[in-house]
């Protein structure tokens, strides 16, 4: 295993002033930007929540306008991007629940903040569930298009300049390495909170995923084709599956993962629950199965398509030169829930 360069350390406040004392650099900002679908075929943009800032709670002696945006606020010297824009999603949007996806984009604020010269990191987070409520920061809630944003009064320019962008990463958010996922330790008890590109680049650190193997009542296999665009394994056919995000369980993660990835909501049995060790990963799988003959309706920003498999020929090679699967995963879970489908058939 290769060793670090050197231990991480931790900085003092002490150490952050002597540093600001040398130069001068702009502040950081988070901005939360929560983003939904209302149709679950995927076929609409989405919107997005937008908020209004609270008159009642505004800086004495500044006349500042109560305008619509992303809820956001200043990033502190102990946290990471990710933990500010939780901490942000908490205080400043009580009631929602939402699942951070991916980094969106960084611009300078350009000189909207009468304070000090910042710098603004727009963090998407998909909707999971719940109404925003009202708080010391912000009064008023809308979800809107980017058209809706755009033609809307009193909308803070520089949000404004973001939406097409908002709406390409939407596209992607999928091939995130900034959600932030469940960690573990060795005996798969909940510890804590791990960026996934940090879970997926360490061999001393645990987290958790959900793998799910679908048969229809024809005792075939549904399985799925990745992507094009996730960072991971593109194009290859998988099962179905997704990592536990931050906030939710792992059999939460398994049917939304599911809902997702195939349009579907069944009950699922537990197979199995196995430690996965890489390289560069040490994921405890926790392994699913069910059946359902659909229709499957997918994200199609996830997934490239959806078929059907003959679990014999799956097993014996017959697909292996038109179709690339996932190792050793599916033909694994295939063999493994044989008494399932063959019940089934």
């Amino acid at each position: 295993m290769k060793k670090p360069i050197h231990k991480p350390f931790k900085i003092t406040k002490e150490m952050q002033l002597k540093e600001l004392n040398k130069r001068v650099p702009p502040i950081l900002n988070v901005d939360v930007v929560v983003f939904r679908r209302d149709n679950k075929n995927f076929s609409d943009k989405g919107k997005f929540l937008i908020a209004h800032r609270n008159p009642d709670h505004l800086p004495e002696g500044k006349n500042i306008p109560t305008r619509w945006l992303f809820p956001g606020g200043r990033m502190k010297y102990t946290e990471s991007p990710q933990e500010t824009a939780e901490r942000i999603l908490k205080n400043e949007v009580p009631g929602v629940k939402a699942r951070l996806k991916k980094l969106a984009t960084v611009i300078p604020d350009k000189g909207y903040d009468y304070r000090a010269y910042g710098v603004t990191i727009y963090f998407l987070y998909e909707y999971i569930s719940g109404k925003p409520k009202s708080n010391n920061q912000l009064n008023q809630f809308m979800w809107g298009t980017s058209n809706d944003i755009k033609n809307k009064d009193n909308v803070y320019d520089h949000d404004i300049s973001v939406l097409e962008e908002l709406e390409a990463v939407v596209r992607t958010m999928n091939t995130t390495e900034d959600e932030i996922l469940v960690e573990v330790d060795k005996n798969n008890n909940e510890i804590g909170t791990i960026v996934k590109r940090a879970a997926h680049s360490t061999s001393s650190r645990y987290h958790r995923a959900a793998h799910m193997m679908i048969f229809n009542s024809k005792g075939e296999v549904i399985l799925q084709q990745r992507s094009l665009n996730k960072s991971r394994g593109a194009g290859l056919w998988d099962m179905h599956g997704g990592h536990q995000a931050a906030g939710m369980t792992i059999e939460q993660t398994a049917k939304q993962e599911l809902m997702e990835e195939v349009g579907i909501d069944i009950d699922l049995k537990l197979l199995k629950v196995w430690l996965f060790k890489a390289q560069d990963q040490l994921e405890y799988c926790h392994v699913y199965y069910g059946v359902s003959d659909g229709p499957y309706a997918f994200d199609r920003n996830e997934v490239q398509a959806i078929k059907s498999f003959n679990c014999g020929k799956l097993l014996k090679g017959y697909y292996d030169k038109s179709y690339k699967f996932v190792e050793p995963f599916v033909k694994e879970y295939t063999k493994e829930l044989k008494f399932f489908w063959k019940k089934l058939q």
